[in-house]
């Protein structure tokens, strides 16, 4: 306890400024100024990501990283102090440092520092600087690089018996730890919690698989409390995709990202920035049917 005592008071004192600083940085991004509660609920939890460099971490390094601690032997309701949050998450950035090339390591100390008071002030609450293994678990595996379905296979293995069927309150739990995450970015609003939520997604009397599980959680569209995840997910793959073309609101070349075509007005196109913004010009407005691109073919090649 003591241990923990003075990790908390040197670590905790440098990364709380840090957290801070983190928090001012994403409201100068202006994301609240995004109309659609999902796509601005994603990108503040994008820019966390790559701030704290998780999106250099994949899911495979996250359970290794658990199992390497431990975390995997312990109840999902057991504590974890700082000490030992701190030495799991300096052994997943000291891990990811030996992987990638100079120019993408990570300062170890700061990083860890950081993303550890983030999320002691996501998951605690007054002087009790605990946190249970499930909400890291749950927040390590919601905020790394990988794919969906194995994020969700993982967390399903955390909360299914040994028949293989989900257990409903632990799928309850889960909800609740992984809209934590949402409200860190102050997005309760749009995405609360509440203790009947998992049953509006899974009827608390059903037999559910893990495929049952997938099925529903990767529908198109999912259940509302959980629509920014995929779309977290398909942002990080978008973010290197350039359209050579103009974008007929603020006339930016070559934009990056998603792109929008109006379905009313000939040939109108829109950034991600200005089509969540709410940006136009000329005769186009809001209302009209609009696509969203996450790719670009040229027109002019056509058999």
């Amino acid at each position: 306890m003591a241990e923990d005592r003075a990790a908390s008071s040197g670590s905790t004192s440098s990364g709380e400024a840090s957290r801070l600083q983190l928090l001012q940085e994403m409201r100068q991004q202006n994301f609240d100024s995004i109309r659609f509660a999902s796509y601005r609920t994603a990108c503040k939890l994008r820019f966390i990501q790559k701030k704290v460099h998780l999106h250099n971490v994949d899911i495979w390094n996250v359970i290794e990283a658990f199992r390497e601690n431990g975390l995997n032997t312990l109840e999902p309701s057991s504590t974890l102090g700082v000490s030992r949050l701190e030495t799991l998450l300096s052994s997943l950035f000291h891990a990811l440092n030996k992987r990638v090339p100079v120019s993408q390591q990570c300062k170890v100390d700061s990083i860890t520092a950081l993303l550890m008071n983030w999320l002691l002030a996501a998951y605690t609450s007054g002087e009790n600087n605990k946190i249970t293994v499930f909400s890291v678990k749950v927040a390590l595996a919601t905020l790394c690089a990988g794919k969906l379905m194995d994020k969700f296979r993982y967390i399903y293995s955390q909360i299914s018996d040994s028949n293989g069927h989900m257990i409903h309150w632990r799928f309850s739990e889960y909800l609740k730890e992984v809209l934590s995450l949402t409200a860190a970015v102050y997005e309760t609003p749009s995405f609360p919690y509440s203790e009947g939520l998992a049953a509006t997604i899974f009827p608390p009397s059903s037999k559910v698989t893990v495929n049952d599980f997938l099925d529903t959680l990767l529908s198109d569209p999912g259940p509302h409390c959980l629509i920014w995840l995929p779309l977290y997910h398909r942002m990080a793959a978008v973010e290197s995709v350039t359209h050579p073309i103009m974008c007929d609101a603020c006339h930016k070349d070559n934009f990056t990202g998603f792109r929008y075509r109006c379905q009313k007005c000939h040939s109108y196109q829109l950034c991600q920035d200005c089509f969540w913004r709410g940006k136009v010009s000329g005769g186009h407005n809001n209302d009209h049917e609009t696509r969203e691109y996450s790719s670009f073919k040229s027109p002019s090649k056509q058999i």
